[in-house]
């Protein structure tokens, strides 16, 4: 079964969120916590309003302050995940690959990149256990929860 939240560009696979879903659970903790919600500039996260200057804000507009339909706009506003720097990934890092976006995911190692393209340890196996390793034309780190 397809990914209904996952497009393509250019060979690649995102999925498709707004930043209000992205972040709920930070939102949450912020909003009913008594704080404000602000958003820094650098990393695009969000973050209690008083631990962060005015100017480091997604949220300030010169003149105005803080406003408000800026936040709307952002939190509406496409998630955009950040690209995974694959020549920095450790040897034998749990990976997620895949070769279609019609497959399902599957749990292996990185082994290496070269050339644009991810290589994982061939059946499971990682650097320790194996010597052969496979290219994969989808691969993503997985999320805190898989």
């Amino acid at each position: 079964m397809r990914d209904l939240n996952i497009c393509q560009i250019m060979g690649k696979e995102y999925q498709t969120m707004t930043n209000r879903e992205k972040f709920a659970e930070q939102i949450l903790d912020i909003a009913c916590g008594g704080s404000k919600i602000a958003v820094n500039k650098a990393t695009l996260e969000p973050i209690k309003c008083q631990a962060l200057p005015c100017e480091d804000c997604l949220f300030c507009v010169l003149g105005k302050g803080c406003d408000r339909s800026e936040m709307k706009k952002w939190a509406n506003s496409e998630y955009v995940e950040p690209p995974v720097d694959w020549s920095k990934v450790a040897v034998d890092t749990p990976i997620l690959i895949r070769d279609s976006s019609f497959s399902e995911w599957g749990k292996r190692y990185f082994a290496k990149y070269d050339n644009g393209i991810v290589y994982a340890w061939s059946n499971g196996t990682t650097s320790w256990s194996g010597d052969r390793c496979t290219p994969w034309k989808l691969a993503k780190l997985p999320d805190k929860e898989q």
